[in-house]
């Protein structure tokens, strides 16, 4: 599928810093409550700006697909908030202001049993302070990201390796910085899937499932029926341990996911688990779909900014 779909809107602006015309196609489905409550949505675009610096601009984007104001972001060092930059305006109040928005994420019944205990995120692109904890005591590490917006505060388990910790962490902020949109709901998986996650090094798939995990809400599987075929004549030897109920649960991912233009990873998940009792549990429906999207039998389109021109 061609992301210039006919069912895709643009959203197209030029950087006021660089002067580059950048380019988004999305979903209508996936602009979200947020334009109807507020009349806009928040994008992030971190692209190689003037003087080939990386930067991040800001976007308010209304219901019409048009960016109604653009400000630049530039990261501080650690604790300082970021440098906030209106580039241009239309009717969108920008934040003269830097404070941070504090918000409290409900985590799910299971964060906390083992490993990880407390979760706070300072995310400078979108001027939020994102927290996710337990009472548990436990080790405190920091951790920031490459580029300085994403800075990542967690408590573990005394009996934890540090080092492990912080490759999870970093992988985690590097994700965030590179999210155009987060919901902000996705967040309160992270305590479980970490909890078990942090005890060894991550893994490539791994950081799969964690990339997969913060997009699925905005990001549209698509499978074709020639990759159905494909793993029905292939199932044997590409997953020699698959069982029955494993292999019916794949292929009714892939099915689900056949032709689709609309449905979100979230929509797709909701939709099986209704018929499949295994899938219960969206970490490892996440798990599932991040093997079929390695091996090639589920292709994902994610929102992401292309230059143009």
């Amino acid at each position: 599928m061609s992301l210039k779909s006919n069912i895709r809107q643009k959203i197209e602006y030029q950087c006021n810093n660089c002067g580059k015309q950048r380019i988004l196609f999305i979903a209508p489905a996936l602009q979200g409550d947020k334009v109807e409550s507020h009349g806009y949505s928040e994008y992030a675009d971190v692209h190689i700006c003037s003087n080939d610096e990386l930067k991040a601009i800001k976007l308010f984007v209304d219901t019409n697909y048009d960016v109604r104001s653009q400000v630049t972001v530039e990261s501080q060092p650690r604790t300082e908030t970021p440098v906030i930059t209106e580039m241009s305006g239309f009717n969108i109040p920008v934040p003269k202001k830097t404070e941070f928005l504090e918000e409290v994420i409900n985590p799910t019944k299971d964060f906390g049993g083992y490993n990880f205990f407390c979760l706070e995120i300072k995310d400078k692109l979108r001027q939020r302070k994102y927290i996710l904890k337990t009472e548990k005591e436990g080790k405190i590490i920091d951790s920031i990201s490459p580029l300085g917006f994403v800075e990542i505060k967690t408590k573990v388990s005394t009996d934890t390796d540090e080092n492990f910790v912080r490759e999870w962490v970093i992988s985690l902020a590097n994700t965030l910085e590179s999210l155009v949109y987060l919901d902000e709901a996705l967040l309160s998986y992270l305590g479980v899937y970490l909890d078990y996650m942090i005890t060894s090094r991550p893994k490539e798939k791994e950081l799969l499932e964690l990339n997969l995990l913060l997009h699925s809400s905005k990001a549209i599987p698509h499978s074709t029926q020639e990759h159905i075929f494909i793993f029905e004549d292939h199932v044997n030897e590409l997953f020699p341990e698959l069982n029955i109920v494993s292999y019916r649960m794949y292929k009714k991912i892939m099915q689900a996911c056949l032709g689709n233009e609309h449905k979100t990873l979230i929509d797709i998940y909701d939709q099986v688990k209704e018929k499949l009792v295994q899938v219960q549990a969206f970490p490892y429906f996440i798990t599932v779909i991040s093997t079929l999207v390695s091996f090639g039998f589920i292709n994902l389109e994610k929102l992401e900014f292309y230059t143009v021109g």
